[in-house]
């Protein structure tokens, strides 16, 4: 992998880079323009948690960008095939340079999903973990739901492990002795899973699919109808939406009825907290004004604004000063920064 080729489409914007506070790492991943313009080309395929150092030697190897059956059927090789649980978390990347561990997530050495699951890492026998391999886990703990409910648990789990330089993929069975023996989670592997449209046809709202490979290594995603309905729901509905609707001064009737009932929740929190807010603001504010008023009495305009281009939110002030209504100027300050019921990928 040609690392001054992968700076390049760093620049360009078809992957993100950071490189790592301590150590003479840099790991790369696909962007979201390449996602919307669909540029999968073998080097963006590649980063998806690919790490290099200043050499441009490999030293972390995660498996390649994988798609939804929908989207490569065309593509799907007349091939025996695994089936894997699909797990809905985050994707953890652990691996040993020059003798230090190293536990990023997908893009990110410092992300809350990389420092989570490399606490939890930190629990088990990661000193079992051998140098040259890069393994790659599933990180689920409840900050971290995108959609599947795991409870309160927090779990790190195996998905598989490769060599580093080769590319070649341990055995599940061999991750199957180590994990026994070590006491690793491990994904589960699906027996009698033998026909594509059968799986298809499953739909357990209380998992997120699977994901197959095939005998030439190649991957696929089998995601249930619920799970892709869900996950559609969320990823269009954020706390942007509800505020909006707020500063409007419009019913939130509409985003209640768009969410299932396991997100009703998180609306009326989110709801509540803007509002709580906008209130503390409103009262505060009319409290300031009030004694400003009393202390200044008749004073001319211009000795008020003096006194209230000191204080925390004057806009506000003002608009109570002159008798208007300050609503929208502080919805304005408590819009929050953007969210949606539980995290992205990381």
């Amino acid at each position: 992998m040609n690392k001054d080729k992968l700076d390049g489409l760093v620049k360009e914007g078809w992957l993100i880079s950071q490189i790592h506070p301590s150590l003479d790492l840099t790991i790369y991943n696909y962007s979201q323009k390449t996602q919307y313009e669909k540029n999968w080309t073998e080097e963006n395929l590649s980063c998806r948690g690919l790490v290099l150092n200043s050499k441009g030697e490999v030293v972390a190897r995660p498996f390649k960008k994988f798609f939804n059956l929908s989207e490569v059927e065309e593509k799907i090789p007349d091939l025996p095939f695994e089936a894997f649980e699909k797990m809905d978390g985050s994707l953890g990347i652990f691996f040993w340079y020059n003798g230090d561990p190293v536990f990023a997530s997908r893009g990110s050495f410092t992300s809350d999903q990389s420092q989570m699951g490399w606490g939890m890492l930190k629990n088990l026998n990661y000193d079992t973990l051998e140098e040259g391999i890069t393994y790659l886990f599933e990180i689920i703990y409840p900050e971290n739901r995108i959609v599947i409910d795991y409870g309160e648990e927090e779990r790190l789990i195996l998905l598989g492990a490769v060599e580093t330089k080769s590319y070649k993929e341990i055995p599940y069975l061999v991750l199957e002795k180590f994990s026994k023996d070590n006491g690793f989670d491990l994904v589960k592997k699906w027996k009698n899973k033998k026909s594509i449209p059968d799986l298809v046809k499953e739909n357990d709202p209380n998992r997120e699919g699977y994901v197959l490979r095939f005998s030439n290594g190649y991957r696929v995603k089998v995601k249930f109808e619920e799970y892709c309905r869900l996950h559609k729901i969320i990823t269009n509905v954020s706390n942007i939406d509800i505020w909006e609707k707020l500063k409007e001064n419009l019913p939130i009737d509409e985003i209640i009825d768009k969410v299932p009932d396991e997100f009703y929740e998180w609306v009326k929190r989110t709801e509540n907290d803007l509002r709580e807010k906008f209130q503390d603001i409103l009262e505060e504010s009319e409290e300031r004004i009030y004694s400003i008023k009393k202390k200044l009495g008749d004073s001319e305009r211009r000795i008020y604004a003096e006194e209230i281009k000191k204080e925390k939110n004057p806009g506000v002030l003002f608009n109570l000063l002159d008798g208007k209504s300050p609503d929208q100027i502080i919805w304005k300050l408590v819009r929050p920064k953007w969210s949606k019921p539980f995290k992205e990928e990381g």
